[in-house]
């Protein structure tokens, strides 16, 4: 795929080397080495809890599932030992309660999913006050392009509010996670306000300002949707479509299994036919069922649908956004949109953090 995650904030010295000879006059503004700093570890810390989140949310559901493929499963084995059957009651007990305890009262799995939510609305609001930064100190950035002491002024004022940024929001994040995806209206993500800043149209630097914010912003933002709903068989982990696919598939295939081994039950009674009605098939039929609830369950755990739906909105109100910012003759309409992108993304992040602290893997 064309996307690679965090290209937009120049996370390596590749993605940096490309910026610099690109935009090399306002190259200072989109290069955040603080801002990276703070940013990596929470982005690592926020991957590896989604994986274990996600890891230990689909072992409670081949818990349970085994579990009742075992209890459904019970006439093919009651005739053995009753220490065999006894074991293997104790196996599907045991199975039973632990995919209770870590799927609905979360244990292994909760905080964990916690921790990433949290984690992931730290990065996006890094994110954010990157790309705000980049908007709110248009003229700034303009005025600096030639002027090194301009510009060592604006870098020395971007670290301060950074500074000022972790203190207010990412050190208290867990309760701002707690406020966004449980507020009807959580605002509109703007740090510096919806006015657009005065500038400039004449100065000569403006074309390739804007031209970056293009390259950064609204196509990383519009290829990252692009990603997200690809059906590459290969990003199944990026891919809520295949996701969405697999796992309605597999139910749909379950359900038609059904009524195809009712259909021998009836048959086999019609034509007195012993294997037809034979506990076997009745077994299958029962496993059947309970397959078709373990992708009903993965399904309600991953949010495909949602993912899909809500993936769909956002692109399609960016390249809106886009297409205004693109006809806009003037710099400060241009600059508008650039601002309602701001409050899109975060709107958009509220969604996600909304969608995924309710989504749970219960069977």
């Amino acid at each position: 795929m064309a996307y690679v995650f965090n290209t937009d904030l120049l996370l390596n010295d590749a993605d940096q080397k490309q910026a610099d000879s690109a935009f090399p006059e306002v190259y200072f503004a989109l290069n955040n080495p603080v801002l990276r700093d703070v940013f990596k570890p929470i982005d690592q810390r926020a991957n590896q809890a989604k994986s274990r989140s996600r890891r230990w949310g689909m072992f409670a559901v081949w818990l349970a599932t085994g579990a009742l493929l075992l209890a459904g499963g019970e006439m093919l084995y009651h005739d053995l030992s009753k220490t065999t059957v006894r074991v293997i009651a104790g196996i599907g007990g045991v199975a039973g309660i632990a995919s209770v305890l870590i799927g609905v009262f979360g244990i292994m799995y909760r905080k964990r999913k916690m921790r990433w939510l949290a984690d992931r609305l730290a990065t996006e609001r890094l994110r954010q006050f990157h790309f705000q930064s980049y908007v709110a100190g248009a003229q700034k950035i303009l005025e600096s392009a030639a002027n090194p002491d301009a510009k060592d002024a604006f870098l020395k004022e971007r670290d301060e509010k950074l500074d000022a940024f972790r203190e207010d929001f990412l050190a208290h994040i867990d309760e701002n996670l707690h406020h966004i995806v449980h507020a009807d209206d959580a605002g509109h993500g703007l740090i510096w306000g919806e006015e657009p800043p005065e500038i400039d149209p004449e100065n000569p630097h403006l074309e390739e300002y804007l031209d970056a914010y293009v390259a950064f912003r609204f196509k990383r933002q519009i290829d990252y949707c692009n990603l997200i709903l690809s059906e590459r068989k290969d990003r199944w982990r990026h891919s809520p479509v295949m996701q969405a696919k697999i796992l309605g598939g597999v139910a749909l295939i379950c359900v038609f299994g059904i009524l195809a081994l009712h259909g021998l039950v009836f048959l086999g009674a019609v034509a007195n036919i012993a294997w037809m009605k034979g506990p076997l098939i009745h077994v299958f039929a029962i496993w059947a069922a309970i397959i078709a609830l373990t992708a009903r369950t993965l399904e309600e755990g991953f949010q495909p649908e949602r993912e899909i739906e809500r993936m769909r909105q956002y692109r399609l109100s960016l390249r809106r956004i886009y297409e205004r910012f693109e006809k806009s003759a003037t710099p400060k309409g241009k600059l508008a949109a650039m601002i309602d992108l701001e409050k899109l993304s975060y709107e958009e992040m509220g969604l996600f953090l909304k969608s995924n602290y309710e989504a749970e893997f219960v069977m």
